[in-house]
Order: structure tokens, then sequence, then C-alpha cells
């Protein structure tokens, strides 16, 4: 390989078996490739391709024909915890293929468990810990400078947030500062993906809830763009790739609500909702009627909240700091408004039972919303979820660390004391049917089975043929993926516990260093309003 020109291939990986379509076959592409792309082009000493395959429907051998095409110097991958298995093999591929490049994977599971996984994983050469944009493109430096002649080997351990191999051992660096200033970041580089139905717009990193089920990789404190800065990139969006859809992907879209005002304001001065579909997901505590009236002047679609249970004391425990009068104010405020709703709703709650469940069904069968969704609790390394399913706590036991397990909707990673995975499965099903049956929206739930009928097919096999295994019956799992993948390490339990330690100290420690950061580069809320 020449490094005159220093290339560099970023890669969502392909699935191995389409079980959720909106995810697994989706019409948007992976945003996080999409900033990382646009911070590295800022740089002229490198060129950069993105390859997202589950955009695009490319299978792993398609994947290794682009990038043996391109040649690159550095492959990297992203990857939540069910993909990080198919970014292994994928790498491993590459690895086989093109001796010379240097792999590099990052995403929330290589965050949460550094170590281990490059322990677990021999085909990464490096992980990116915590936000990407600096990190990486300081790693990517270090490689090009490492493959110019006569240089020496560069001090990766000066790079903050990575994980590396030597032939010693495994290196964690010190943490990476996040990005306070969040305007700093260029554009995602849209124009480098195939045009999209859908496009994730992120106004803002960032949440303060501390809810059991996540990990938060973005931490505590909401990190906002200014006001003008999102506008034009909407604008830019609408203008050039002519969407569909814009989702928000903030955590909160609404947590500062005076911004959020003022983004609404700007929408509508600018004519957003005229031009595209879109909608935004947010938190009961941080709407109101009002804001809810602003929603409606900007034509949104939809408004999602996270509702998560129906059962007082699981609300009290989770950490989302609700109750289910916050619940109700904030969907009879939508209402009041005209706005449509979706709620999110998770299934095996710490010490769930079928009356737990129950309340959680009647309360959603309440609200009625326009989009229910009923998801079933995965216990994703970092959260604290895993951690109490790892002691064995909460009436959890975790059953597995096989990563193509982890799916929310119908993986198999852990089973809960007072309940089979059949019977939540059971209440799953019944939920979706009891919203819209028990509220005579017939059209509406024939819709639902209709567009959802990969997932809902998948989950009634599982029930009826009685598997307990998701993993075993992917459909498109090469022959030879699990030796390609793994070496002789396996993540334990134990590990998950360490996770969570970890990750609740560097959010401690984080939280501090940003409110320092942010006081020293105060972006006011209202900036450009």
């Amino acid at each position: 390989m020449n490094a005159s020109e220093f290339r560099i291939c970023l890669i969502n990986p392909p699935v191995i078996g389409v079980m959720e379509p909106w995810y697994d076959t989706p019409a948007f592409g992976r945003t996080g490739l999409a900033y990382l792309a646009g911070y590295l082009r800022k740089f002229s000493d490198f060129k950069v391709q993105i390859i997202d395959a589950k955009l695009e429907r490319l299978d792993f051998k398609q994947v290794l024909e682009r990038v043996q095409a391109f040649r690159p110097h550095v492959a990297g991958f992203t990857a939540y915890t069910n993909e990080i298995k198919p970014a292994a093999y994928q790498a491993a591929l590459l690895k086989k293929s093109l001796p010379g490049i240097v792999t590099v994977i990052g995403g929330v599971h290589i965050t949460s468990m550094p170590q281990e996984t490059m322990r677990e994983f021999a085909a990464f050469d490096f992980g990116v810990v915590g936000e990407g944009e600096i990190t990486f493109h300081e790693l990517c430096s270090a490689i090009h400078f490492e493959l110019g002649e006569d240089n020496e080997r560069p001090d990766f351990k000066a790079i903050d947030g990575i994980v590396y191999r030597t032939s010693e051992e495994i290196l964690l660096t010190k943490p990476r500062r996040r990005i306070a200033d969040q305007d700093s970041i260029p554009f995602p580089a849209w124009d480098l993906m195939p045009a999209a139905e859908t496009y994730y717009v992120q106004s803002e990193r960032g949440c303060p809830f501390s809810c059991l089920f996540c990990m938060n990789p973005n931490g505590k404190i909401a990190r906002k763009r200014s006001i003008q800065n999102v506008i034009d990139e909407l604008n830019w969006i609408i203008k050039d790739f002519k969407p569909k859809r814009i989702s928000f992907g903030d955590e909160l879209f609404s947590v500062d609500m005076p911004r959020a005002n003022a983004l609404l304001d700007a929408m509508i001065e600018n004519k957003i909702g005229e031009e595209v579909a879109w909608d935004v997901q947010t938190h009961v505590h941080f709407v109101d009627e009002a804001m809810f009236a602003r929603f409606k002047r900007a034509n949104v679609e939809r408004v999602e909240l996270g509702i998560e249970t129906g059962d007082e004391e699981s609300l009290r425990r989770m950490g989302k700091g609700t109750n289910l009068a916050k619940i109700k104010a904030a969907c009879d405020a939508a209402r009041k408004q005209d706005v449509k709703i979706g709620t999110f709703f998770l299934f095996g709650q710490p010490n769930e039972t079928l009356k737990s469940l129950s309340s959680t069904i009647d309360l959603a069968v309440k609200i009625n919303p326009d989009l229910p969704m009923f998801g079933l609790m995965t216990p994703y390394p970092g959260t604290e979820v895993a951690k109490m399913a790892a002691k064995g706590e909460g009436g959890y036991r975790l059953l597995t660390t096989n990563w193509d397990e982890y799916n929310k909707q119908i993986g198999g990673a852990m089973e809960f004391a007072n309940l089979t995975r059949r019977q939540i499965e059971m209440m799953q099903l019944k939920a979706y049917a009891k919203v819209y049956l028990y509220n005579y929206r017939f059209l509406d739930f024939i819709k639902f089975v209709w567009e959802y009928r990969k997932g809902a097919m998948e989950v009634l096999k599982k029930i009826i043929m009685k598997r307990n295994s998701l993993a075993a019956h992917l459909d498109r799992k090469p022959e030879d993926y699990e030796q390609m993948i793994y070496g002789k390490y396996t993540v334990n339990a134990s590990s998950f516990v360490e996770a969570r330690d970890n990750w609740n100290q560097y959010q401690h420690n984080e939280s501090k260093r940003l409110k320092m950061d942010m006081q020293e580069h105060t972006t006011p809320s209202l900036h450009n309003a």
C-alpha cells in the first residue's frame, strides 16, 4: 500500500439474518460513521470511503470486494453489542485478504468492554473508546506516520481514548474528554453515503438520567448544537438528498425546554415540516401542552416517549425520573394538541411479574399511542441490568455472552426468575393486540402487523417451536463464522460487573470535566435562535 495517499474505509457491518427489518434493513445510514467521515475529511491527507452494509443491503463477500477495490490502509468498524461478531468476522476476512490493513473497532460495545473485546476478537488491532471524532483522527494520523519511510513506531500511549494490543498485552489509554463545543464538529458526510429515505440528525448529545437498561454512552450532560447549526444541516439534507423523513437522534430532544422551543420556532420559520416528515423522541418530564402546540405548528409527524412500564414501583427503581401521573399528563397534553405519539415499553423490568406486565399493558391500552413499541429487557454490557444479571440479582440470570443473542426483540441473553421467556413473549404479542383491538383500531392493527410481519413471525416461531436461542437460527451465518471470529478468550460474568463499575466511575469523572469545559466555552442555549 502507498502511504502517500492515506485511505480510510468506514464500515457498518452486514447482518447475518434479518430479525428486525426496521434496523437490519434500514432506510437510514449510520450517523456515527457519517460524523467520523465528516471530521476526517477536514484533513487533506485523508481519503475516506463509507460502506454501510445495512443501508446498501450488502453481504460479507460484497463488502470484502468493495474494500479490496478501495485498498484502504485503515478499516474502521462501528458496532453495537449485537453487531460486534459480524464486525469481527468482516475484519477477519479483510485481514486474510489484505494482510497490511489496520482494523479499528468503535461504538458502544468496545466502549463498555474495551480490553475484553480486544481479547475476545483478535481481528481488531485498535479500539476507539467513547466519542470518536478526535480520537480516530489522531489514531489514523499516528498510523499514517508509522507507514512513512524510516519513521519510528508512534507512541500510541499518547492518544487518549484507545485500546490496542502489543506483543505482550492489551493497553488502554486514559479516557478521551468529550467534545463540549458541538458546533466545532463538521456536519456528517451524508454525501459519502447513498441517498436514503431517512436521515438521523443529532442536535445534541447526552441525557441526564441513569436508566437501569441504558449505558448512556453520550454522557449525563446534554451538549447542544446552536440552533442555526442544526437548521443549516436540516436545510442541506432536504435540498440535496430529498428524504422522506428526518428523525432526531437526540436522547431527549427537549431536555432544555427553552432551547427546544427556540429550535421548533426556527423549524417553523424555515418551513422544515412542510418539506419533510419528521419525528423526535423525548421524556415525559420535558414536555407540556404549550410545547406540543409548537410541535403541531411545526408539523411534527410523531413525538416518541419512553414510558417503559406501567408499574409505579418499577418506574421508581429504574432511574428514569418519572411516574404514572407524569406519563398520563404528557400523553393527555399531546392528545389535546392533536400530536401523534409513539411509546416505548420494556418488558422484563427487575423482579417483573405477570401482574406488573399486565399493569404495563393496561397503561398502554389507556394511553392508546399511535405507535406502541414493546421490547424485551436485554443485559447490554455497561448497563446496571447487565451487572444485576451477572450477579443474579433483580430476578435475572445471565445465560450467554454470545453477542448474537443480544437482540431486544427476540434475543435470549438472559432469563427471568418469575417468568419464563415464553410467558414474556406471549405478553409482548398480547400487548400489541390489546392496544389496537381494545381501542377499535382494526385497520391500524392490520397495517402494523403487515409492516412488522418479519419480526412478528420470528417471535411466533420462537414461541411455537420453544426456541431458547436466536443465534442458532440466523439464516445468513457463513459456515466459517465462528472459527474466523473467536480465539481462546471468552468474556465471563464478572466482566459485566467490572464494566458497569468502570463506566460509572468514568461518567462521574467526565461530568466534572465537562462542566469545567462548558464553562470555559459557553454557548447560550438560544444562540442564533
